[in-house]
């Protein structure tokens, strides 16, 4: 947990950089690799990242029972308290590994990848932020939840654009 602590306390530009580097990291990997290394690569990935969003969001926490259900209140708070920029935009960073390895993990066409994905991570999302207020693990917020699937959204693209790279609508092989 040190080096979660290390990551998240790094000045934002880097984490932005690194972020940035994974993700065109992953897309090429993607591009390149075959399409059984695509899938075991994705699933690997993807249980890692739902086992790192569990344990960041539910696993040890505090017994505080707070909920705001005021959609984009934390960029009010985050005038007064500019901290909370930081914890949005780690709420997206947490999430994009769960968008960068679903679509390449799942069959189906890429309408049907993407849609997927990005519903998973919504019901994922809202299923944390529940837990945390059922079991007193946390503040339950729509700012988490609206900033978790914007993460998987965004890494979801990357599926995108590796077909773009591919020039091919569908990835038979994979």
């Amino acid at each position: 947990m040190d080096l979660l602590h290390e990551f998240y306390i790094q000045p934002m530009h880097e984490v932005f950089l690194e972020t940035v580097a994974v993700y065109i990291l992953w897309t090429f990997a993607m591009v390149v690799l075959k399409a059984r290394t695509k899938r075991i690569l994705s699933a690997v990935g993807l249980a890692l990242s739902v086992t790192l969003i569990l344990l960041l969001t539910v696993m040890g926490r505090g017994d505080v029972r707070e909920i705001c259900m005021i959609p984009f209140e934390t960029f009010k708070n985050a005038r007064l308290q500019p901290e909370f920029y930081r914890t949005m935009f780690m709420n997206m960073v947490l999430f994009l590994p769960f968008g960068l390895t679903l679509p390449f993990a799942i069959k189906g066409r890429t309408r049907t990848r993407i849609l997927l994905t990005v519903a998973a991570g919504l019901l994922i999302s809202a299923g944390v932020e529940a837990l945390q207020y059922i079991f007193c693990l946390g503040k339950c917020e729509t700012d988490d939840i609206i900033m978790n699937t914007l993460g998987v959204m965004i890494g979801a693209s990357s599926y995108l654009a590796a077909c773009a790279v591919l020039r091919r609508e569908e990835w038979a092989d994979l």
